[in-house]
């Protein structure tokens, strides 16, 4: 059980990368407090795992969601020992196409949460005894996509922050490892909203996923537990000399 006795709290994780990081994490003995706004799917999930899950509402652009879900995280498990920033959206948009309003809430989501997420996380984890952050990023914040400006922006974004955190915490002597995973294109509901994109432009389902797959060098999509495996890790005590890392889990899109 390579994460027995960790408490850890996931934003977005009611669907996608969340969703399977916490079912490997309830399978690797941790408790789990699932954190995401569709309180239906995650309340489904919290069920479907059992004993060592929990739902709560949270609104990461809301500072106070932030404190009142690490505070039942504690509450409910014990002292909070990993952080994951999951919570994320995607809206294509060229430099020409995008509006300030779509650019701003995108990187409201996708980078303020994890600023959030980041201090409300080593809040609670340096008054106990340490533990591990996560934060999902993405290949798009290592080379940008020509219709993603926002998207790349924020998660570029999220890689300097998590580097950011990881050396304030051992500067501060914390116990608390800060790391990224980024993520190349995972088989998620994200994808499928593409796809379906893409079968509204004419194209079968077959030819926009193979799209995807081409512009990996290993030709497939990635499985969301093959991001979720590399969660576990960085969360684990394997990854106790592990911080201020990226690691890509992207078929070798960035190699």
């Amino acid at each position: 059980m390579r994460l027995g006795g960790k408490i850890a709290l996931i934003s977005g994780g009611a669907s996608g990368i969340g969703a399977a990081t916490a079912r490997r994490f309830a399978e690797e003995g941790a408790r789990v407090v699932i954190a995401d706004l569709d309180e239906a799917k995650g309340l489904a999930l919290a069920e479907t795992i059992g004993a060592a899950a929990a739902f709560v509402r949270l609104d990461v652009t809301d500072a106070a969601g932030w404190e009142a879900a690490t505070e039942f995280a504690r509450r409910r498990f014990g002292a909070l020992t990993t952080l994951v920033g999951s919570a994320g959206i995607s809206v294509p948009a060229s430099i020409e196409d995008e509006t300030l309003e779509g650019f701003r809430r995108t990187l409201s989501i996708n980078l303020e949460g994890i600023f959030l997420g980041c201090q409300a996380g080593v809040r609670a984890m340096k008054a106990g005894s340490g533990g591990s952050i996560v934060n999902v990023a993405s290949t798009l914040g290592a080379r940008a996509g020509a219709v993603f400006p926002a998207y790349a922006a924020s998660k570029g974004g999220v890689r300097l922050l998590t580097r950011s955190v990881a050396l304030h915490c051992a500067e501060q002597g914390y116990d608390i490892r800060v790391n990224c995973i980024l993520p190349g294109a995972i088989h998620t509901e994200m994808v499928d909203r593409y796809i379906a994109m893409g079968e509204a432009a004419g194209a079968t389902r077959e030819q926009v996923i193979d799209r995807f797959a081409n512009a990996h060098p290993m030709k497939r999509l990635g499985r969301p537990r093959e991001p979720a495996d590399a969660i576990v890790f960085l969360a684990s005590d394997e990854a106790s000399f592990t911080t201020g890392a990226d690691l890509p889990v992207d078929g070798g899109f960035l190699a």
